[in-house]
């Protein structure tokens, strides 16, 4: 076949559905020959996958012209027989589609979105969901909402999951590691939560329990968060003010691909109390480096985690802050969680995805 997919996330901020795409048709490409596969983005001098593939540029930037009628011409024009789209397809389109649902976490856990994205997305992505030849999700818990809330029949529904790159994110030179994002940021030996600023990642109680922390065991650790403040961030700064953390706390809103498996690796504990995730790609990150991890109980993490890690009621700022201290003071308890989050890892590779989704396409 030959089949075009909605790369436009590539352009954007770095997030899970940027991550996914990126890695996931790197492995598809090494696997499979058989299919054409052209790209449609925004391109300029960069190309993601090599000059192997073909790349065709979106004639605007403007989404709700590639979401009504730009994109159904370029699909005709280029032949394409299946489409894959993340989220929410075209209206139109002259052929099959496969769309990529990470989570509808917007239905479930609305307080966490826009009141436009709720109602756009409820809209669309639910459409998306009844036209398309296959969905494709990440995890059980996202498929399991999607069987539940869309009505949509269940072989229709492929889980084909986020991975981590094992030959970036891995525990080797910990002590370069340390030398570099200490010459680079100023820290070492600190605990670290990497997601954008906003209310569904929880940091203002993972700021609470540090203070906490603080208090009562007396540790001296920075905690560094590495993202950018997004969708309502102002009460985060407001409480990191009330708490007097402006010199405990480091931001780092943006780091490299080079430099971010470092982030992990010099770190010495990772912390995610996310409230609601459709899978959660940092924790899994960081246990690939041969961190500890402390992470909520919620939604898909436990699913990614297992036994790997602590985990923990995320509305309850006592029991996240017991945990990050034992992280930090039980070396036996340290040494076990790395030695699971290690093995654990090692589950969720994107050669693994690759296949899943290959397999998935071999069904249509």
């Amino acid at each position: 076949m030959r089949i075009g997919v909605d790369a436009h996330v590539l352009a954007g901020k770095f997030q899970g559905s940027r991550t996914y795409l990126l890695n996931l048709y790197q492995q598809v490409l090494e696997k499979q020959s058989n299919d054409e596969y052209l790209f449609f983005g925004h391109w300029d001098s960069e190309r993601p996958y090599g000059d192997q593939v073909e790349y065709v540029n979106f004639k605007s930037s403007s989404r709700l012209k590639r979401l009504t009628y730009e994109t159904n011409p370029l699909l005709r024009d280029h032949n394409i027989e299946l489409y894959h789209s993340t989220y929410i397809s075209p209206l139109r389109m002259n052929c099959d589609s496969i769309v990529t649902i990470h989570d509808i976490l917007f239905e479930t856990h609305p307080q966490f979105f826009t009141p436009q994205e709720v109602w756009r997305n409820k809209l669309l992505v639910r459409r998306s969901a009844k036209k398309a030849k296959q969905i494709h999700t990440v995890s059980e818990f996202s498929r399991q909402a999607l069987i539940e809330l869309y009505d949509v029949p269940e072989h229709k529904i492929f889980v084909v999951p986020n991975g981590v790159d094992l030959s970036r994110f891995t525990s080797g030179n910990k002590e370069a590691a340390q030398r570099n994002i200490s010459d680079k940021y100023g820290v070492q030996d600190y605990i670290l939560t990497v997601g954008r600023i906003e209310p569904r990642k929880n940091h203002i109680a993972l700021l609470e329990a540090y203070k906490q922390l603080r208090e009562r065991a007396g540790i001296q650790q920075k905690l560094v968060i590495v993202g950018k403040p997004d969708f309502g961030f102002k009460s985060f700064f407001e409480r990191m003010e009330q708490l007097q953390l402006q010199d405990d706390v480091q931001i780092i809103d943006s780091v490299d691909d080079a430099t971010l498996p470092d982030i992990y690796r010099a770190a010495r504990l990772f912390v995610y109390p996310s409230f609601a995730e459709g899978f959660g790609i940092p924790p899994l990150e960081a246990m690939a480096c041969g961190v500890p991890v402390v992470s909520s109980n919620r939604t898909a993490i436990p699913e990614v985690i297992g036994e790997s890690g602590m985990l923990v009621d995320p509305t309850n700022i006592n029991d996240l802050s017991s945990a990050m201290e034992r992280m930090l003071s039980d070396e036996e308890l340290r040494a076990a969680s790395i030695i699971r989050g290690l093995e654990q890892s090692t589950r969720w590779t994107w050669e693994s995805a690759a296949e899943k989704f290959i397999n998935a396409l071999d069904a249509i």
